[in-house]
């Protein structure tokens, strides 16, 4: 069990230093979660923007936003360069960012 957490941190491999930021107007619900991560985590009703910064290692950092406005924008940066953005909320307000690091 504890080399499966381990090698979510990189500790056995390349690993990245992953921005997860939401920008935009008001607030949004914000879910989210980093490789290595077992279940992910919610942050409702954020004021924007938002971000959430950790070193990883391989495996698929996820951002998704709910109740978000016209406007509002999910991006995914990887050792500071951009790698993901999605920029146009659906008819409910949501929108997504995800990226699968390999090793």
């Amino acid at each position: 069990m504890a080399a499966v957490s381990l090698t979510g941190c990189g500790v056995f491999g390349h690993s990245w230093d992953v921005k997860l930021e939401v920008t935009g107007p008001g607030s949004a619900d914000v879910g989210y979660s980093f490789s290595g991560d077992t279940s992910g985590k919610t942050a409702l009703n954020q004021k924007l923007p938002w971000n959430k910064a950790q070193n990883v290692g391989f495996g698929f950092n996820d951002l998704a936003v709910k109740n978000a406005k016209p406007g509002t924008v999910c991006r995914i940066y990887v050792d500071g360069e951009l790698k993901v953005e999605q920029n146009k909320p659906n008819a409910e307000g949501a929108l997504s960012c995800f990226i699968q690091l390999k090793g």
